[in-house]
């Protein structure tokens, strides 16, 4: 994948160093962007936030769905889910041929959260690619997908 090699301005070390601590501005940069987004949304948390756009993208799903999309266990994301539901972001039905099967889809005020979230995100996306000629976004992107997959191999 990616090779480092020892430059005369600097080390392997150094690039390591620099490369770590800009993720962690980009990082801090997309929390702290999405923490007000959640606080404009209805008071929404990440999970919160999550689920609702999860629910918005496949419609009716079961819980346990939820639970693997946002890394969750299903105790924390009941707890989650009954915030949403009193909140009126999401209905919650018990599946006819399984009681113990919980199906979950947004409520009318949850599709329009769902809409408003995608929007502030569009919004959001659009004014980091400002100024990036489509070629450097295209390179982006590439080497984004690229350090997502290697998160965790090593």
């Amino acid at each position: 994948m990616f090779q480092m090699k020892q430059t005369a301005t600097g080390t392997k070390d150094d690039t390591v160093t620099k490369f770590a601590e800009a993720l962690l501005r980009l990082a801090n940069a997309f929390k702290n962007e999405t923490e007000n987004c959640g606080k404009m949304c209805g008071g929404l948390s990440e999970k919160e936030m999550l689920a609702i756009v999860f629910v918005g993208q496949n419609k009716n799903v079961k819980m346990s769905e939820i639970a693997d999309y946002i890394s969750t266990p299903m105790s924390t994301l009941t707890n989650t889910i009954d915030k949403l539901v009193d909140k009126g972001f999401l209905l919650r039905d018990h599946s006819g041929e399984d009681r113990r099967v919980i199906h979950v889809s947004l409520s009318q005020g949850g599709k329009q959260t769902y809409n408003r979230l995608l929007d502030k995100r569009k919004k959001m996306v659009e004014s980091i690619l400002a100024g990036i000629s489509e070629k450097e976004q295209a390179v982006m992107i590439k080497y984004l997908d690229l350090l997502s997959a290697g998160i965790g191999k090593g």
